[in-house]
């Protein structure tokens, strides 16, 4: 992507392309023309600038004409290659006539079909099984398949054309292709025929695009295996369109691992056409599974494109959680037809908009097509969860240059993007969201818009301040944390008085300067009267529930520092056409009264109650009053507060004893716990006594779990019951070192090694792998070698990152070094987190990030390098581990100074690209030819080309000064509260002591009443009180009809 956009002040909009293009696959190269109509819309106006890149253009090809007369203009032409632009000028100063239709041809460029890059157009290889004529055998054959990425900025990489998301145009594509393969657009074809002058050539033109921007081009040529699906009928029995012709497109063998796509497709074009009230508007949609993208999968408008897990499933052997990430992938994407394509945005740094729209509605659609996989529960342990962890990450800038080194589709767009939506979702309810979400697409089909418009439209039908809270929310670093405490109530009323304080998460950060401040304060008595500036506030939108009135939502925008909050317990309900009975309230009889605020998780803050209302809420949880998403939300924000030292450590694994150790068999519960106490055991195990006390701790609160979970599934096991086993086991074997789980590891280890069929758990391995010895490594290495299936080796590789032996931690570090053509980047990190769940692994690993860094930094961007630091060393947890990453990725000069004796050799000089894989070994470096390298002494043209380099990206800088701070923090949490744990260990109450404490073998009989999960919602009202309706889970359609509205969030509170 060029540093510079086209100028602001041309006014000219390109109307129509008309591309034709050339390929070769088996020489990399293409050429063709492209002629383009355009319009200037104002005076004055004297050249013509467009896009291009890596492109070589004869320039005596080009010409303009006046459309309406065939009249040549006289013009020259000049190419900038540094700067990416192609400028056409009159002669004399003179300027062109506004409102008058022009064509821009260019009869000759020509390009290199990349193989290197992911982007424009690219060839991807791979080797296919085919039936050999000759010999009459199978044998593997190389196939070439050439691939467009035009998003975000590289269309202007396959022709010259305007390059920007706000101008929009219509386009002809021709492609000439050979004659054995196919061709794919974004159109159906016109014709199809042999080329007159190539006798191994088809020409192939497709149908005339509709108004669209030059990122959503797209075109794949190949060979394919097809799989059509039943034409999709539209949802209005007098529609002009025709039924939309679904089809898959895999690789040659594989078209039956995608009949769960098309069908997750189908449903999916139902459920948007009906949730928007507008048609599908293209004529087809394709879903091709190509061999390389750069993106998991991309959007383009009527042909979706996939990595080929996103897409495909070899249901013989598919587990759970790949039905659910496919149809997540399928349903985004579509989304993305209406919301993204139908009406695109208007510039990039808005992309949060489009992608927390389609992420959000990815979740509500897979609920609809999918409902037995219980999404929303990844929701909140994926998206609601990260949205904290990127606290400095601003969703909305208003730079009108993004470079490509600045900017890239990071996770935090998605996740923080989807959480606001879906606050406002929740907040202004299911109907006024669905309402302002087709205005919007609307008023704007087939045009561009900003963000500014949608939260207008949200506006206008809410008449709420939305432009407003967004930008407090858009505009920010850090999140909020809302402190609440009881004033009082009058008992004749029935009034309560909350006190709601807000204040920043993060203190203290975002002082550049102050490099003595933490993150968050550690001081257990923190002073909450501090005065925040009004600028610096958020808008909340708070939502309350309460047992005195629990038909009632109140719905209240926090915009102050402070304020009182009346909340009314004996407000009469009035029958609305929902409610064929009048609901009776619970009078102020009750022996308590609870009140629970942020419902259903709906806002991305923390919610700090005082002492007194978090015992009342405890008591409501043993009673089980709380639904499954406030009983995650209160332990989450918990623990939570326990990190950034709002709270005590022990007040979190009192709330763990009292609430939750008879927790239902809740997966989004007991998976954020789990996590949550990985992560304690990461900072304890420094301290041997604490540990130990730490590590009965975890066997006694989970004792009635694994009665009830049990070691080995049940042929009625549901999904969710499986994943929680995974969880639990890891847990027990890593944590507890329970005897008796790791003996039966072991033990089910041979199973997998003497029978094939059966799949790998990678709980058993890692459990495994934390209590190694020689025998048992050599085993997992073994399984790892003999499996064929992809899954099941993966599986394997995340169990053995849990090894603890240095011998056996040096080992597998190579056994992932060597075989990273197998284990993709984003499996890779997965791959990593074991190892840094154990001081052990920490240490080696930091280390081994280190030796590699060189390697790791030349080969891949700067959002999987901030990724790689963000999700593998959050978990360190000493001062000395925060100095060292400080050292490392803040003073990488002086780090390599003082630590040079320590680290590996490595090329003196940048060697982009030279390395294929993430990390190369010793002996692979030493086949590099160090002589041939770029030079590392540039002159200054050359530096200030390439100043966005350096050894560690400004991205990774800001995360990793994030995690030295929260890492200094947990350190200094140890410190605080090492006391008063040792207390809550050896309390007279608390039994686990006992040196023979065992959970496996001691369980106690538990009666457990399986609750139904009870969710939210409530009747349309505004800032005042509704009706609460509870439905089940399991209640959610699974018929190919689109849902009813109020079946449509299974954690809705809207109003």
């Amino acid at each position: 992507m060029s540093s510079r956009r086209l100028p602001r002040n041309q006014h000219i909009i390109p109307k129509h392309y008309d591309v034709h293009l050339t390929t070769d696959l088996d020489s990399g190269q293409f050429c063709g023309s492209v002629q383009i109509d355009l319009i200037i819309e104002e005076y004055n106006q004297m050249s013509i600038k467009l896009d291009t890149s890596h492109l070589t253009i004869d320039l005596s090809s080009i010409s303009l004409i006046i459309i309406s007369s065939a009249t040549e203009i006289k013009c020259s032409v000049e190419l900038n290659d540094l700067n990416e632009l192609l400028e056409i000028c009159l002669p004399n100063e003179q300027t062109f006539s506004p409102q008058i239709p022009y064509r821009l041809i260019i009869n000759s460029f020509s390009g290199h079909i990349s193989t290197q890059n992911q982007i424009g157009f690219y060839r991807s290889t791979v080797d296919i099984l085919s039936h050999n004529n000759q010999l009459n055998e199978m044998s593997f054959v190389k196939k070439h398949y050439g691939i467009t990425q035009m998003s975000p900025t590289h269309c202007r990489r396959v022709f010259p054309c305007f390059d920007e998301p706000c101008l929009r145009a219509t386009f002809d594509l021709t492609l000439d292709i050979p004659k054995h393969m196919q061709a794919l657009s974004n159109m159906p074809e016109l014709y199809s025929q042999d080329h007159s002058m190539n006798s191994e050539t088809r020409r192939i033109r497709f149908q005339r695009t509709p108004s669209m921007p030059t990122f959503l081009l797209c075109f794949v040529i190949g060979e394919f295996d097809m799989v059509k699906s039943e034409p999709v009928q539209r949802i209005k029995n007098d529609s002009e369109l025709a039924p939309i012709e679904l089809t898959a497109y895999t690789l040659p063998g594989r078209k039956h691992e995608a009949t769960f796509a098309l069908n997750c497709a189908r449903k999916a074009l139902h459920f948007y056409a009906d949730l928007f009230q507008i048609e599908y508007p293209m004529p087809k949609l394709d879903l091709v599974a190509v061999p390389d993208l750069f993106y998991p999968a991309m959007e383009d408008w009527a042909i979706i494109l996939f990595k080929e897990e996103e897409m495909l499933i070899n249901e013989d052997h598919a587990i759970s959680v790949q039905y659910r990430n496919v149809c997540q992938s399928v349903t985004h994407e579509i989304a993305h037809q209406w919301f993204g394509n139908l009406v695109s945005i208007h510039w990039w740094n808005d992309v949060y908009v489009i992608e927390g729209f389609a992420k959000w509605f990815e979740y509500l659609a897979t609920d609809y097509i999918v409902p037995e996989y219980n999404v929303f529960s990844e929701f909140f342990s994926t998206q609601f969860v990260r949205y904290f962890d990127y606290c400095i990450n601003i969703l909305h800038n208003e730079a009108d240059d993004i470079d490509e080194k600045d900017f890239s589709f990071e996770g935090y767009i998605y996740s923080k993007g989807s959480c606001l939506m879906r606050m406002l979702h929740l907040f202004i309810g299911q109907d006024d969201f669905l309402e302002s979400t087709r205005l919007f697409l609307r008023r704007y089909s087939y045009r561009t818009a900003t963000a500014i418009d949608f939260w207008t439209c949200v506006e206008e039908i809410t008449k709420l301040p939305i432009k407003q809270i967004v930008y407090s929310w858009c505009k920010k670093k850090s999140y909020p944390v809302v402190q609440v405490k009881m004033l009082g109530h009058d008992e004749t009323t029935g009034i309560y008085d909350l006190e709601l304080k807000q204040m920043s998460f993060c203190r203290g950060h975002e002082k550049e300067k102050q490099t003595g401040d933490l993150i968050c304060d550690t001081k257990h008595h923190m002073n909450l009267h501090q005065s925040i500036d009004q600028d610096s506030n958020w808008i909340i939108p708070i939502t309350v529930i309460n047992n005195q009135s629990d038909d009632f939502v109140t719905k209240y925008l926090l915009t102050k520092e402070q304020e009182i909050l009346h909340i009314n317990t004996n407000l009469s309900l009035e029958k609305d056409d929902d409610e064929p009975l009048i609901k009776k309230r619970r009078h102020s009889s009750l022996a308590s009264t609870w009140f629970k605020l942020n419902i259903c998780s709906g806002g991305p803050y923390r919610v700090f109650y005082s002492s007194d209302m978090l015992e009342e809420l405890i008591q409501a949880m043993i009673k089980q009053e709380l639904n499954t998403f406030d009983r995650f939300n209160l332990e989450n924000d918990m623990y939570a507060l326990v990190m950034g030292g709002f709270t005590s450590l022990v007040d979190y694994l009192n709330l763990l004893l009292n609430g939750y150790v008879n927790e239902l068999d809740d997966e989004l519960v007991w998976k954020d716990i789990e996590s949550n106490i990985i992560r304690i055991g990461t900072l304890l195990e420094y301290d041997k006594e604490l540990f130990e006390f730490y590590r009965k701790f975890v066997l006694f609160f989970h004792r009635y779990l694994y009665q009830r979970i049990g070691f080995m599934p049940n042929d009625n096991d549901s999904i969710a019951r499986g994943r929680l086993r995974c969880f639990l086991l890891v847990i027990l074997g890593t944590i507890g070192h329970d005897s008796a789980i790791i003996s039966k590891a072991r033990e089910q280890l041979l199973v997998y090694l003497n029978d094939s069929s059966v799949t790998v758990l990678w709980p058993i391995c890692a459990i495994v792998a934390h209590h190694a010895s020689e025998i048992d490594l050599n085993n997992l290495l073994k399984l790892w070698e003999q499996r064929t299936r992809r899954d099941d080796r993966l599986r394997c590789a995340y169990g053995l990152s849990y090894v603890q032996d240095p011998i056996h931690i040096d080992r597998v570090l190579d056994l992932f070094t060597t075989t990273n053509n197998f284990i993709r980047l984003h499996e890779r990190i997965e791959c990593y987190k074991g190892f840094c769940l154990s001081k052990q692994g920490r240490y080696y690993y930091q280390r081994y990030i280190e030796n590699n860094w060189l390697l790791i930094r030349t080969n891949y961007n700067d959002e999987y390098l901030e990724a790689l630091i963000r999700e593998t060393f959050g978990y360190f947890s000493t001062k000395d581990e925060a100095i060292r990453i400080e050292e490392f990725f803040l003073s990488n000069e002086t780090f390599q100074q003082k630590y040079k004796s320590n680290l590996k050799e490595t090329p003196s000089t940048p060697c982009t690209r030279i390395a294929v894989h993430l990390c190369l070994d010793d002996n692979e470096l030493s086949t590099i030819n160090k002589s041939s390298l770029p030079s590392p002494i540039l002159n200054q043209q050359q530096q200030q080309q390439q100043q966005h380099y350096s050894m560690i990206p400004h991205k990774v800088r800001e995360v990793a000064s994030i995690i030295a701070h929260t890492t200094r923090t947990r350190a200094a949490l140890l410190e605080r509260d090492r006391e008063r744990l040792l207390t809550f260990f050896q309390s007279d109450n608390f039994p686990i002591l006992s040196s023979n404490f065992i959970a496996s073998s001691q369980l106690l009989s538990v009666n457990t009443i399986n609750v139904p999960n009870v969710i939210s919602t409530c009747s349309p009202t505004i800032t005042t009180s509704g009706n609460k309706r509870k439905r089940r889970l399991s209640s959610l359609n699974t018929t190919n009809s689109s849902p009813p509205v109020r079946n449509l969030l299974a954690s809705d509170t809207s109003v």
